[in-house]
């Protein structure tokens, strides 16, 4: 699984001396249904210890979702489940922020991405379930990203203009239109279709159908002054 993927990414990209955005059709057809599905997403839910959220309403802005300290869960507050699930059922869109260990699958996966570059990978599950569902509006991330359709269809744009190192990711966040911006990729991302996101470059996404499953995968540069092991241990262990 994923043997030729990063061939195909290297093949068809010259990131050491064009660091554009890339659409690769079809590329991750034979996994998806070993990534996630509404029944991973659902156990994702009613195990809030395991897992952070996000919550994307209406308006494109995000939610605060209420959390509190649970007896058996000392090192972080735990979040809402049932205000989580109410917010997916009630059209908001739901981002699962540490699905990088939910399975032998994702974590495979991210594993190929970092031996094929210097970097730290993680997964990000989009998912929707209502008609009209929101993403963030035009944006830049820091992380270079991956981002692979699993469920349903998503209008996507990514351009040419990017943020600058000496700001602060973030500055620009809901200050543009796509009128003040020149595009690079216009397409609609199928189930497994995947797209690359060169890091600090402007996007936004559109979802299309009602129901709708991405996952994100944003990957950060190593630094030399990183622990010397600071790899993430992608082994599965059997007992």
């Amino acid at each position: 699984m994923f043997d030729n993927l990063g061939q195909v990414i290297v093949n068809e990209t010259n990131l050491l001396f064009e660091d554009k955005p890339h659409y690769f059709k079809g590329l991750m057809n034979k996994e998806i249904e070993h990534i996630a599905s509404w029944k991973t997403i659902e156990e994702c839910i009613n195990n809030p210890q395991f897992y952070n959220y996000e919550i994307v309403g209406k308006d494109s802005m995000k939610k605060d979702i209420p959390c509190s300290q649970k007896s058996w869960v000392t090192d972080k507050l735990v979040q809402d489940k049932r205000y989580v699930a109410n917010c997916v059922k009630d059209g908001d869109t739901l981002i699962i922020t540490n699905y990088g260990f939910n399975n032998s699958t994702v974590n495979h996966l991210l594993g190929t991405i970092e031996n094929i570059f210097d970097v730290n990978a993680a997964a990000h599950l989009y998912c929707g379930k209502a008609k009209g569902t929101k993403s963030f509006n035009i944006h830049e991330d820091y992380p270079a990203n991956f981002i692979c359709q699993i469920e349903g269809k998503t209008i996507w744009k990514v351009f040419n203009n990017r943020i600058s190192y000496l700001y602060k990711t973030g500055t620009m966040n809901n200050q543009l239109t796509e009128d003040m911006l020149d595009t690079a990729i216009d397409v609609v991302l199928e189930p497994g279709d995947v797209l690359y996101i060169p890091s600090r470059a402007y996007h936004v996404a559109v979802p299309k159908d009602e129901q709708r499953i991405s996952l994100s995968i944003p990957c950060w540069n190593r630094f030399p002054t990183d622990p010397i092991d600071n790899s993430v241990d992608r082994n599965y262990y059997t007992i």
